[in-house]
């Protein structure tokens, strides 16, 4: 069986791993889409050492086999990739606080037992059984793929503190941002500004609930974020961009005493001003991937239409066209989230 991994600096490969077979506690999952992610990106481009467990980690598809000591699903059942349950018996779950359980956080990065060999960029992989959960009728498999971004940005609004009201600026137009921008509204956003610097993704945080979109790179853009939201500046910024440079940024326009939530994963050092920091008093959030419970809510907020997945996918690519696919993605503002179906032949 061939899987898809970054293999180096702008190179994916497709290697050959045997066929995966069901053991005690995981199941065998034949994968319908995976969606390729800005984190895969980072690391196509950077050429860093990139964990092959978490290459292709937006996935869902069908359970094909089962091992012993599974009872969560069976043979057909829908699936998608999520997080287990806090263990309850590491340091943090000792002390009382679940939501950063060592264990299930260590299977969202990819290391420790409940970390997959290799990710959904391949035509089946075998998992561990807890961090499966269901994809109810309502969501298409399409839908399904996205899933799991959206579960980041649910996560990221429930840790961050918003307000009925509340001026909000996402920062960064790619599908972490435009799903932030979603759920900011359904958070009770009175307002959103989308900072974007690709036309093409700024009208599509238009239509898909920004009440403003501005060019970060066009001269006078702060003036123009002034006069919409006021010059107190936001009160609540999601850094949705993973760049280096808009950590600073967010802070820059939030305002004293406000909200600034860091979604998006850089992937190089940032320099900061610290007076300003000092002098704005922010309250800073960070958020990474997501809790368990987070996957039940974002299933309902995609079933019914709250939070839009489709305007999102933009393309659908052989397992074979993988590589070219990347390309696209870092080339082509136009292209925003492309699924790997690896049923098609090129």
């Amino acid at each position: 069986m061939q899987v898809g991994l970054v293999t180096g600096e702008r190179t994916l490969s497709l290697v050959d791993m045997p066929d995966p077979e069901p053991s005690t506690g995981k199941a065998v999952v034949e994968i319908s889409y995976c969606g390729i992610c800005g984190t895969d990106l980072h690391a196509y481009t950077s050429g860093q050492p990139y964990n092959p467990a978490i290459c292709g980690h937006e996935w869902v598809g069908h359970v094909s086999g089962v091992g012993a000591e599974v009872n969560n699903v069976q043979e057909g059942d829908r699936v998608a990739i999520g997080v287990g349950h806090a263990c309850g018996q590491c340091g943090s779950c000792l002390r009382g606080n679940t939501a950063q359980c060592e264990m299930s956080f260590a299977g969202a990065i990819g290391v420790g037992p409940l970390a997959a060999t290799h990710g959904g960029f391949a035509k089946t992989l075998a998992f561990d059984a807890g961090r499966l959960y269901q994809v109810p009728d309502a969501i298409t498999d399409e839908q399904a793929g996205l899933l799991e971004p959206a579960t980041v940005a649910v996560h990221a609004l429930r840790r961050t503190p918003i307000n009925l009201g509340d001026r909000v600026v996402v920062i960064g137009g790619g599908p972490i941002g435009l799903l932030v921008l979603q759920a900011a509204k359904l958070s009770g956003a009175g307002c959103c500004v989308l900072l974007e610097p690709a036309k093409f993704r700024r009208e599509l945080g238009m239509e898909l609930g920004a009440d403003l979109g501005i060019d970060p790179l066009q001269e006078g853009w702060q003036q123009q974020l002034s006069e919409f939201i006021g010059s107190d500046g936001a009160d609540v910024v999601f850094e949705c961009a993973g760049i280096a440079s808009t950590i600073q940024t967010s802070v820059d326009v939030v305002r004293r005493g406000g909200v600034v939530s860091l979604v998006g994963v850089a992937s190089h050092p940032a320099t900061i001003e610290p007076g300003i920091w000092l002098m704005k008093e922010p309250q800073l959030v960070t958020s990474i991937a997501y809790l368990h419970e987070d996957f039940a809510i974002t299933k309902a907020l995609v079933a019914d239409g709250r939070i839009k997945t489709d305007p999102l996918h933009t393309s659908t690519v052989a397992l074979t066209d993988i590589e070219s696919a990347f390309s696209r993605l870092i080339e082509e503002p136009t292209e925003m989230k492309i699924l790997v179906d690896p049923r098609l032949s090129s």
